[in-house]
């Protein structure tokens, strides 16, 4: 699950990926967002408990994504 995590992570933009680590350092109390980029998605060392709860958020946050893109697009 952690590549998967990893590819999601990979295929977000860079105003998602700041929200996506925001919104992992409320959810699991966590020391600092650039603590969660640096051992938990880089190094991999997501904690087991959190995997799945990490999958549902970063899926939510690439829908959000799409809309925006999608959002500008029509109104280009």
């Amino acid at each position: 699950m952690t590549e998967n995590i990893k590819q999601m992570f990979s295929k977000m933009n860079d105003v998602t990926r700041q929200e996506a680590l925001e919104c992992l350092m409320e959810e699991f109390n966590a020391k600092s967002t650039k603590h969660i980029q640096k051992n938990w998605i880089i190094g991999g060392r997501i904690p087991e408990d959190h995997q799945e709860k990490i999958v549902h958020i970063f899926q939510n946050l690439l829908r959000i994504q799409i809309f925006r893109i999608n959002e500008i697009k029509v109104n280009l």
